[in-house]
């Protein structure tokens, strides 16, 4: 049985790519402050909206209020970030695996990554929005 030296190669660099990211999300895990669990009425208890989703007024304090485009920043953020992460390792693996197969990869994920930028129009509108006022 021969060992196939490509798969190792693979996982080794996949395993270095992905260990700042594992320790990042090992230090982060700790964080508190950006959602508060408080008591709610009856049994359970409810997650308040973290401030960060929160509209601001002119002054730059919480209004309370949630900011649609606010909330779609940060699940754009989320869904490009991972996006991207996923890629990533896709890439890594098939440019060691079979790099004659990358180009066609990186072309085909090109529309996708527009697609997902997409969910911070919302946003930058409202930011354009505010720059005007």
């Amino acid at each position: 049985m021969a060992i196939n030296w490509d798969i190792w190669l693979v996982v080794g660099v996949l395993a270095f790519f992905n260990l700042p990211i594992a320790l990042a999300c090992w230090h982060f895990r700790g964080i508190t402050g950006l959602a508060e669990i408080v008591p709610s009425k009856g049994d359970g208890r409810k997650i308040q909206i973290p401030a960060l989703v929160q509209e601001k007024d002119a002054e730059g304090n919480n209004t309370g209020a949630v900011s649609y485009s606010r909330v779609t920043g940060l699940i754009g953020a989320v869904v490009v970030s991972s996006l991207f992460w996923v890629m990533s390792n896709v890439s890594i693996a098939v440019s060691i695996l079979n790099p004659s197969d990358l180009p066609n990869i990186l072309n085909g994920i090109t529309k996708l990554f527009f697609v997902g930028a997409s969910l911070f129009l919302p946003y930058a509108f409202n930011q354009l929005k505010s720059l005007v006022q």
